[in-house]
């Protein structure tokens, strides 16, 4: 029965704000370090998508983790 208050609005931008980083810094890592590697073993597709793939999840998975605890009960 403990229900957690709704956030204030600026701790709402905040998060917000905090999603877009934690989902594009992952992505921007991993397609540098896809692109290292594929100069690094002459694979030009390869590991570019696969660093994009899973900066991708990464990233999404921690806005999750960031949503569930600013705005979840």
């Amino acid at each position: 029965m403990n229900e957690k208050p709704p956030p204030s609005l600026p701790i709402a931008l905040g998060a917000l704000g905090g999603m877009g980083f934690t989902i594009v810094v992952p992505i921007v890592v991993g397609a540098i370090a896809g692109n290292y590697l594929d100069g690094l073993i002459h694979t030009k597709p390869l590991f570019i998508l696969l660093g994009l793939l899973l900066g991708l999840i990464t990233g999404i998975y921690g806005a999750y983790r960031l949503y569930k605890s600013v705005f979840q009960k």
